[in-house]
């Protein structure tokens, strides 16, 4: 049944806003009272739930109270200016923050922008004029700081807490998980207690910690007994790759050497092999892993983000990097993220984390042109790669991230797509080494070609599912016929309909998407056909495919 919710705040005598909600006779108040709070963005936890001019008991259903189809609630938060300065208060417990990071650090403990919070108890000025109102605050050369009555600090050992914190955990943790949890704790990071990298600081203090393979520490008084070594998650074992009816298996994936290919080739492929070592060597790729390497520590250092994981995409993250024009994507899985609004949340985060870098991230790595994009932190690395950083909810599922995704807008799902980054870079890594070099090649032909517009010019995910669609479909005996095979496919691009069935089945996909043409959806995507013709003319792929040789 459907009802109407009235937003009111108990300090003013209009409601804010009403809409409707739809409920089951069988839920409970606090449930009801939990969704309108999620959904509304509220941060504020004293609420009621009113019908009839009656507060209801959270513990009793809907049910309980005769509520009918087109009743009307008011939903009543008790927020004023004092609520709002307690909470502020204690995000300055342990350090004083900027305005910047104050705002930041409350939309991530709250799930709500500052802006939203001052609309909610009705103050219409800018935040830094509302620090400088409250006498509980000093806002002083762009610093707010806690005024306290009693300013002796305790003894603070940086140590004893990181001890604290393994014990909690079961004395061994991943450190970027140990570092998250030290700064969700603290809202200051190991690194700016110390004043230096959290390995070298735990990898000093011998008698009490212990560095293990994987980016590991354990308690060192753990060390000797007999436990199971943490190990990562084990991905769900992907189904048949199949295009529609036709069922076919990937082989087993090598080894992502950057060298690749472990296999005799015909004479006829030596040249593509020489090429392919000059566009993807080991000094290029390390070069590459250690600068992505610094920029995930200094948001995770730098920033009061809670971390539940990171996941490196592009084609950095899949293996398939050349020299020249390289690009990755770092995916930031962050808790407590409210799992849809990103639209409200993501700009002021994006914006905290982009001051962070410029500030912390020094000439040496290279880094230039820092800026934020509408889903992304942008940067570029002189020399070597274009970066996006992004952040998501940390969905507890695959599953439940399509399940969010079904339920939101078209325009709206591109935010959630970053979140299924983990499988979409488990699909590419996990092709034969073969088929990487196949990947690596068709990005060099592209690179070679003028394109008339960004439209018309194949992407890298077109290229890779080509690549691996062709090697699965044709099963080449070199590298040459590897290419040459990829070649003729991209001829033809407007005659592809590809599904995969590694991650969902034919009946999932989204229903529109199978009226387009051509079609090659995205192995893990059920709502995203990487070749929609409204974001890929395939007109000049296919042209030059037909008429270019790969080498001349």
């Amino acid at each position: 049944m459907k009802v109407q919710v009235n937003l009111k705040v108990a300090s003013q005598s209009k409601a804010s806003s009403n809409f409707d909600l739809t409920v089951t006779a069988e839920e409970t108040v606090q449930s009801v009272k939990e969704r309108i709070a999620a959904s509304q963005l509220i941060a504020f936890p004293d609420q009621d739930l009113v019908l009839n001019g009656k507060v209801l008991d959270e513990t009793k259903t809907l049910a309980d109270y005769d509520v009918m189809d087109c009743s009307s609630f008011d939903f009543v938060i008790h927020a004023t200016e004092e609520s709002l300065v307690k909470q502020l208060a204690g995000l300055l417990q342990a350090r004083d923050l900027t305005s910047d990071e104050l705002g930041l650090l409350y939309c991530y403990k709250h799930g709500v922008s500052i802006n939203q919070a001052l609309k909610t108890v009705g103050y219409t000025e800018k935040f830094p004029e509302f620090i400088r109102k409250q006498k509980q605050f000093l806002l002083e050369n762009g610093r707010v700081s806690l005024i306290r009555s009693d300013t002796k600090m305790k003894p603070f050992s940086a140590s004893d807490e990181i001890k604290k914190i393994l014990e909690e955990n079961g004395g061994r943790m991943e450190i970027t998980s140990l570092c998250s949890k030290f700064t969700q704790k603290f809202n200051i990071s190991i690194q700016s207690v110390v004043s230096m990298r959290p390995a070298e600081f735990l990898e000093k203090e011998k008698d009490l910690f212990a560095l293990a393979g994987r980016g590991q520490v354990a308690l060192r008084s753990i060390v000797g007994e007999q436990q199971k070594p943490m190990r990562e998650a084990q991905p769900r074992a992907p189904r048949q790759q199949r295009e529609e009816a036709k069922v076919v298996q990937a082989r087993t994936p090598v080894d992502s050497d950057p060298s690749d290919i472990q296999v005799s080739e015909s004479a006829d492929s030596q040249q593509y092999l020489d090429l392919h070592n000059t566009i993807s060597g080991r000094s290029f790729n390390s070069k590459v892993a250690q600068t992505l390497n610094d920029i995930v520590d200094v948001v995770t250092e730098k920033s009061f983000v809670n971390i539940a994981q990171v996941v490196k995409g592009g084609s950095v993250g899949k293996g398939t990097a050349i020299t020249g024009t390289t690009d990755a994507e770092v995916v930031f899985f962050l808790k407590g993220l409210p799992k849809g609004q990103q639209s409200k949340w993501l700009p002021s985060l994006l914006k905290a984390v982009a001051g962070v870098l410029t500030e912390h991230l020094s000439t040496g790595h290279g880094v230039e042109d820092i800026c934020t994009t509408d889903d992304s932190v942008h940067m570029k690395v002189k020399g070597c790669v274009e970066v996006d950083l992004r952040f998501s909810p940390d969905f507890e599922t695959y599953t439940e991230v399509i399940q969010a995704m079904g339920q939101q807008r078209p325009d709206t799902r591109k935010y959630f797509d970053t979140a299924l980054v983990k499988e979409q870079v488990q699909f590419i890594s996990k092709q034969p080494g073969q088929v990487k070099v196949t990947m690596r090649l068709l990005k060099w032909w592209r690179n070679q070609q003028r394109w008339s517009s960004p439209l018309t010019t194949p992407s890298d995910d077109v290229l890779e599912l080509i690549a691996v669609y062709s090697a699965l479909q044709t099963k080449p005996g070199d590298q040459r016929m590897a290419v040459a095979n990829a070649m003729s496919l991209m001829a033809r691009f407007q005659e592809l309909r590809i599904v995969w069935s590694n991650y969902y089945e034919k009946e999932d996909i989204w229903s529109p998407l199978l009226q387009q043409r051509p079609l090659l959806m995205d192995p893990v995507n059920p709502f995203l056909n990487v070749a929609d013709p409204q974001t890929f003319d395939a007109s000049e792929l296919m042209s030059l495919a037909r008429s270019t040789h790969f080498f001349w």
